[in-house]
């Protein structure tokens, strides 16, 4: 239907009003200047990152001792940061994990000083760093405390409990085959440690890809009560992933002390800003439902260059902590835009 303005030229008449129609094209919607393959982007970034790197330090990135270095400092932090991705995806969040890795180091280190074997301690890592998950979970679940709540209230708490279990002292006296295996040893030509982070992070990949629990997560964070209406237990789902976490965490702590063969009470302070800056980073968003392992991967990858970085080009340690402030925070701002961007 068309109907004359007052100038004569014809206008169409259609659901949203008069449209002219004088051949000029439509108006374009905003484009979204934020690239949309995320991954392809991390991978330019992280590039771009290590030929700098490799360039300020003079050569000095890419001596051997400093990739094992880098490599074995990533799988530390990628290997939490596996089940970060899944607690974030769920909609929930753990930032106790730096406390609960402190911990889980001093309870091992108290058993290496014990004289307990490396076979025998293991399992104390795992199931210490379980048990501490279990805890935040119920205190999320059945004490329905939010879960940032409720990770800062046991921050402190497990923090405290190093101390106790420390009793202000170090412990050094970790076997050294402990770093002989998981960090001097290289299965083809990466460390030990690495090679159980590829590992871990390639199951956690076919889990949430192949798996019925890998779509419950992602359905959960995107939203929990169509998801219970869909049949799917949200409390479940929470109580693995954090548990999970746990028991990644006390894993991390056993390697931690492979990579540095000493328990102190400062161990594992600002670990988790590592974990969670890898996490954003790699495009997990922090309102759950959206995220990939791989992303995960090229977040900590990036994030452990610029640690190395720092110390290559001989820069003040504390413009470390700079950096990670800032990589969260235009993480969770270009989430926040493409998310507004979407909804339009």
């Amino acid at each position: 239907m068309s109907v004359d303005n007052p100038a004569g030229t014809p206008r169409t008449i259609g659901a949203f009003g008069p449209a002219p129609t004088t051949g000029r094209p439509a108006p374009r919607p905003p484009r979204d200047y934020l690239p949309r393959g995320r991954e392809g982007l991390l991978l330019v970034t992280l590039a771009i990152l290590v030929l700098a790197a490799g360039f300020g330090s003079h050569g000095a990135f890419w001596s051997r001792v400093n990739l094992d270095n880098l490599l074995v400092g990533s799988a530390i932090t990628l290997i939490p940061a596996i089940g970060m991705t899944v607690v974030i995806l769920t909609g929930g969040i753990d930032v106790s994990t730096g406390s609960m890795l402190g911990l889980c180091t001093a309870i091992g280190g108290t058993c290496f000083a014990a004289g307990w074997s490396i076979a025998a301690t293991i399992p104390v890592f795992l199931l210490s760093g379980a048990a501490f998950g279990l805890i935040n979970a119920l205190l999320i679940i059945n004490g329905r405390i939010p879960p940032v709540i409720a990770t800062l209230g046991t921050l402190s708490i497990y923090r405290m409990f190093v101390f106790i279990v420390l009793g202000g002292n170090w412990i050094t006296q970790i076997p050294p085959a402990l770093t002989m295996i998981f960090v001097v040893d290289h299965l083809a030509f990466l460390p030990v440690v690495a090679v159980i982070a590829i590992v871990l992070l390639a199951a956690g990949m076919v889990f949430l890809r192949y798996f019925r629990w890998g779509r419950h997560v992602y359905a959960l964070g995107n939203n929990e009560e169509a998801a219970r209406l869909a049949g799917i237990k949200p409390e479940r789902i929470k109580l693995a992933a954090y548990v999970m976490l746990g028991l990644l965490t006390g894993l991390a702590a056993l390697l931690t002390l492979g990579q540095s063969p000493m328990a102190q009470t400062s161990t594992g302070s600002g670990f988790v800003l590592q974990v969670i800056a890898a996490v954003v980073l790699g495009g997990t968003a922090l309102s759950g439902g959206r995220g990939t392992l791989l992303g995960t991967l090229l977040g900590t990858l990036i994030v452990q260059v610029v640690d190395d970085a720092i110390v290559l080009l001989h820069i003040q340690p504390f413009w470390g902590g700079v950096a990670l402030g800032a990589v969260i925070l235009a993480s969770i701002g270009a989430g926040a835009k493409r998310e507004a961007m979407e909804t339009r």
